[in-house]
C-alpha cells in the first residue's frame, strides 16, 4: 500500500504540471475570452538587421480576423476543446462566405505568448506569437523568423 501512495502522487504532480503548460492555470482562459469575436487585423512586416536598424518590407494588408469557440472553416464548421484555446478564420470582410482556412490557437503557460498549432496545414510545424499589447479593443502580436544575419518580424495588429 505504501508503494501506491508515491506513485499517485507522481501521477497527481503530473497532470497538475500538464495544466500549468498549457495555461489553464493562467490567464489563459481570461485571454482566449478576450480574443473571441471578430477583428480587423493589420499584417506589416520589417527587416531588423544585425546592427539594429528596422526597415519596412512590402505594404501592410487588411483583412478581419474572427476568434472563437466554434468557427466555420470552408465547409466544415470546428469547435474548440477547452477553455485556453480558440479556432480562427481569416477572410475578406467583402466576401465572407470566400475562402476561409482556420487556425487553431493555444497559448503558454504564462498567456505571453500564441502558439498556432499545426501552422499552414503542417502537423510538424507550430508558429509562435509574442504578445505586444494586450487589450480588449486591441492586441498586437510579433511572429519572428530569420533570413540570414537579418530577422523578419512581422506584425498583426488586430482592432475591434
Amino acid at each position: 500500500m505504501r508503494a501506491l501512495l508515491p506513485l499517485a502522487l507522481l501521477a497527481s504532480l503530473a497532470l497538475a504540471g500538464c495544466d500549468t503548460i498549457n495555461g489553464t492555470d493562467s490567464g489563459a482562459a481570461a485571454l482566449m475570452e478576450r480574443l473571441d469575436g471578430t477583428w480587423t487585423r493589420t499584417v506589416t512586416t520589417e527587416r531588423i538587421a544585425p546592427n539594429g536598424s528596422v526597415t519596412p518590407e512590402g505594404t501592410a494588408r487588411t483583412d478581419a480576423y474572427e476568434i472563437g469557440r466554434r468557427i466555420r472553416c470552408n465547409r466544415i464548421e470546428l469547435t474548440n476543446a477547452g477553455d485556453a484555446d480558440r479556432i480562427a478564420v481569416q477572410f475578406d470582410p467583402t466576401d465572407p462566405a470566400s475562402s476561409r482556412n482556420c487556425d487553431v490557437i493555444t497559448t503558454d503557460g504564462d498567456a505571453r505568448r500564441l502558439i498556432f498549432v499545426g501552422d499552414n496545414g503542417s502537423i510538424l510545424q507550430d508558429r509562435v506569437a509574442t504578445i505586444e499589447e494586450d487589450t480588449a479593443s486591441r492586441q498586437v502580436w510579433a511572429f519572428y523568423a530569420f533570413d540570414g544575419a537579418d530577422a523578419i518580424r512581422t506584425l498583426w495588429t488586430l482592432t475591434r
